[in-house]
């Protein structure tokens, strides 16, 4: 009953967001962009963007034990995207992986997974922050006087407490907490295995900026691209906060207020985002599908097994 309280709070949420950002643009206006929108830029952006998907995968590797195919993380990352982008709110794409993950090693204890998916995604969230401050140092004289110059390094330093709060107390003292604390404080012995999760980090950071960006010329917007690398990491924590239906509504929320701050129509805005979540679902239908193969595959195996 939680979940699905959560699942419709959250679908409400997003609505009302939608709501109150699409009812104030000219939808027709933004039918016609999408329509005039140049195909075979999209069509090149899907694939740029499916990529992600296969570095994560490698990404999140570095943070398991040898031995662990590197196809079988990635049938999961497809999986844990699916449920992540269609099926939010009731089952997490995370939780997922991290089921699928101690099902399939079998040993220890489920701490060790989760801990595995937390750095996966800590990564991602270094490197977003990273990008975003640099962006901010850099295109500063262009930001001067806007609500951007606090907003920024607000966001960099609230990212900094919780990690110093992450790192430097020992919450592994807290009965409930400890199976999953141990093997995370482990990763801080492994010095090369983070370098090398933060360098793909910030090369996924980079692709997806880069799909935000070859969208936006697809439609024919003209802005300059420090302000993507300041603003799509402040879109892209947003939504991954779980308080919409895949993001939908905050992500729109997001593009309108950040890009509108650097003279950009809302109703280019609203479709720009719109395309953003046309690319992530994508992956998610691809994701959708790989899950039913491998349902299908783990039913075929236990019939054999009863026979």
């Amino acid at each position: 009953m939680k979940k699905i309280l959560s699942f419709i709070l959250k679908l409400l949420f997003s609505s009302a967001l939608l709501y109150f950002f699409l009812s104030r643009v000219d939808m027709h206006s933004v039918f016609n962009t999408i329509k005039q929108a140049k195909m075979n830029l999209l069509v090149l952006t899907l694939f740029v963007y499916l990529s992600i998907i296969f570095i994560a995968a490698k990404r999140w590797s570095l943070f398991l034990p040898d031995g662990m195919k590197y196809f079988k993380l990635l049938s999961l990352y497809f999986i844990g995207a699916f449920f992540n982008t269609l099926i939010p709110g009731l089952i997490s794409g995370d939780a997922v992986k991290v089921f699928y993950l101690y099902k399939h090693t079998g040993k220890g204890t489920g701490g060790s997974s989760l801990a595995s998916v937390f750095m996966d995604r800590y990564m991602g969230l270094v490197a977003m922050v990273g990008i975003g401050f640099i962006a901010f140092l850099i295109g500063f004289s262009h930001i001067k006087g806007t609500q951007m110059v606090w907003l920024i390094p607000a966001f960099a330093g609230a990212f900094s407490l919780g990690s110093l709060v992450l790192w430097k107390i020992n919450w592994g003292r807290i009965k409930a907490l400890s199976t999953f604390y141990a093997p995370l404080m482990e990763y801080k012995k492994e010095k090369t295995v983070i370098y090398k999760g933060l360098l793909l980090g910030f090369a996924i950071q980079s692709i997806f900026i880069a799909v935000v960006y070859m969208l936006s010329l697809s439609i024919g917007l003209d802005v300059k691209i420090f302000y993507y690398l300041m603003f799509v990491p402040i879109i892209s924590v947003a939504t991954s906060i779980p308080i919409s239906f895949a993001g939908l509504g905050v992500r729109e929320a997001g593009f309108v207020i950040l890009f509108g701050s650097v003279g950009v129509a809302k109703e280019a805005a609203i479709t720009l985002s719109l395309l953003v979540f046309v690319a992530m679902t994508f992956v998610s239908l691809l994701g959708g599908i790989e899950y039913l193969r491998v349902g299908r595959q783990a039913k075929k195996e236990e019939a054999e097994v009863k026979s």
